[in-house]
C-alpha cells in the first residue's frame, strides 16, 4: 500500500510542478492576483493560491505570515493544522466533511503561528491555500523550538513535535 502512495505523491509533485517548501512539504504557486493593496508591510497582490503537499514523513515546521490563510482540502489524509496564539494551542481539521471534526475548509488568522502535520501514517494530504492579502516571504517568518518555548512555555510537547 505504501508504494502506491509513494508512487502517488510522485505523480502529484511531477504534475503539479510541486517544490520543496522551506516550512516543509512541497508547493507551486498556482495563481497571484494583479492587483495590489497598500499595506503596512508594503505592496501586496490582492490575493495569492498555491498547491500544498505534505507527506506522514515530514511536518510543516512552525512559521508566521502576516495574512489570513484558507485551507481547502483536495485528496489522500485529512491534517492538521497546529495553531499557537495569544489564546494557547488550538487544532484545525482539513479532510473531508465528516463527524470527526474534518472540515474540506479551514481559515488561518493572520499573526498565529502554525504548522501542519498529515494525520494517516504511510499517507499524504494534497490542499491549497489562498492568502490574502497575497503571500510574500518577506512577511513569513519561521520559529526555532526556543524561541516558541520562550513563548509559549505551556505548549513544550507540541513545540518538541513541530520543531
Amino acid at each position: 500500500m505504501w508504494t502506491i502512495m509513494q508512487n502517488r505523491i510522485q505523480e502529484l509533485i511531477e504534475t503539479l510542478g510541486l517544490q520543496p517548501h522551506p516550512e516543509g512539504g512541497y508547493f507551486a504557486e498556482t495563481y497571484r492576483a494583479p492587483q495590489w493593496i497598500n499595506t503596512e508591510n508594503g505592496n501586496r497582490s490582492l490575493a495569492t493560491s498555491i498547491f500544498f503537499l505534505l507527506t506522514s514523513e515530514n511536518i510543516s515546521r512552525f512559521h508566521q505570515i502576516k495574512s489570513d490563510e484558507l485551507w481547502f482540502y483536495h485528496e489522500g489524509s485529512p491534517l492538521t493544522v497546529h495553531v499557537l496564539s495569544e489564546n494557547g494551542y488550538k487544532k484545525l481539521l482539513v479532510g473531508p466533511a465528516s463527524g470527526s471534526g474534518h472540515f474540506p475548509q479551514q481559515m488561518v488568522p493572520s499573526g498565529v503561528i502554525f504548522g501542519s502535520t498529515v494525520d494517516e501514517p504511510d499517507s499524504y494530504s494534497l490542499v491549497s491555500c489562498v492568502v490574502a492579502p497575497g503571500f510574500d516571504f518577506q512577511d513569513f517568518k519561521m520559529f526555532g523550538e526556543a524561541a516558541l518555548l520562550e513563548l509559549f512555555p505551556e505548549e513544550k510537547a507540541i513545540i518538541a513535535r513541530m520543531s
